[in-house]
């Protein structure tokens, strides 16, 4: 029997808390990212859909490293575009 320590368990019930009734698989998740990025960006409400996005991406590494390098593009972008 494996035996959990102290960081994992916690880990563990952290999940468990911030699960919805409504989750969203990681291919939604990145369907609606570039949307959700754009709304965060410019400080516009977040709609009920977006919030999901924003829940998975709390949760999920993979796709909260992929928000990260979406953030960065879309930054960079936007910098170049004022210059």
């Amino acid at each position: 029997m494996m035996r959990l320590d102290r960081h994992q368990i916690k880990a563990l019930l952290t999940s468990v808390a911030n699960t919805c009734e409504e989750e969203i698989t990681c291919g939604e998740c990145l369907t609606g990212m570039a949307e959700f990025a754009e709304k965060q960006l410019v400080g516009s409400e977040i709609s009920t859909a977006l919030k999901r996005i924003e829940a998975h991406i709390a949760f999920c590494p993979e796709c909260a490293e992929e928000y990260e390098v979406l953030l960065d593009v879309v930054s960079n972008a936007a910098a170049e575009t004022i210059d």
